[in-house]
């Protein structure tokens, strides 16, 4: 009965702990994923990274269009899972067992967020201090309060630096 117990702590531990840094794990519709990728401009040569990268759907996507793939998940469960689903892509795709908001954003062509609304400020900050001039940001589901995308779909929006107000 303990083992049990230990599990089922376990696993509310490790999904408390990404909703409490960053969001709750809420997959992203596959109907989307196409959408988010072209809306980026991912290809052979995009450097991409997932914040918050869940159980890896969108790195996978990513990565089959050949971009270097990065993921960040601070949930062992879920980074286990993007883990495993990276295996096949090699050397151009890995996932880290650690908080995006310790990792520098200076090396990534396009960086992807699903984040909740009360952490896109905090990452407006981040992102101006570290985005490289040429990166563009997408944000899944959620807007960065009070700017305007450059390019939206139904459920994404791209943001280039000049649109976060670029501190550099």
């Amino acid at each position: 009965m303990n083992v049990y117990w230990l599990i089922a702590s376990f696993v509310i531990l490790s999904f408390g702990l990404g909703a409490f840094l960053g969001a709750p794990w809420v997959p992203a519709f596959r109907r989307d994923l196409d959408d988010i990728l072209d809306l980026a401009g991912v290809t052979k040569r995009t450097k991409f990274v997932d914040l918050g990268c869940g159980d890896g759907k969108v790195l996978v996507a990513a990565a089959r269009r050949g971009a270097h793939v990065t993921g960040y998940e601070v949930n062992p469960i879920m980074w286990l899972i993007a883990k495993i689903r990276m295996l096949p892509f090699g050397a151009r795709a890995h996932v880290y067992l650690r908080s995006y908001w310790s990792v520098s954003m200076s090396r990534y062509d396009v960086i992807y967020m699903f984040l909740i609304s009360h952490h896109m400020p905090k990452m407006r900050r981040k992102l101006q201090m570290e985005m490289s001039s040429e990166a563009r940001v997408v944000s899944y589901m959620f807007e960065f309060p009070g700017i305007k995308p450059s390019r939206a779909t139904s459920n994404a929006f791209l943001y280039e630096p000049e649109d976060l107000g670029k501190i550099r």
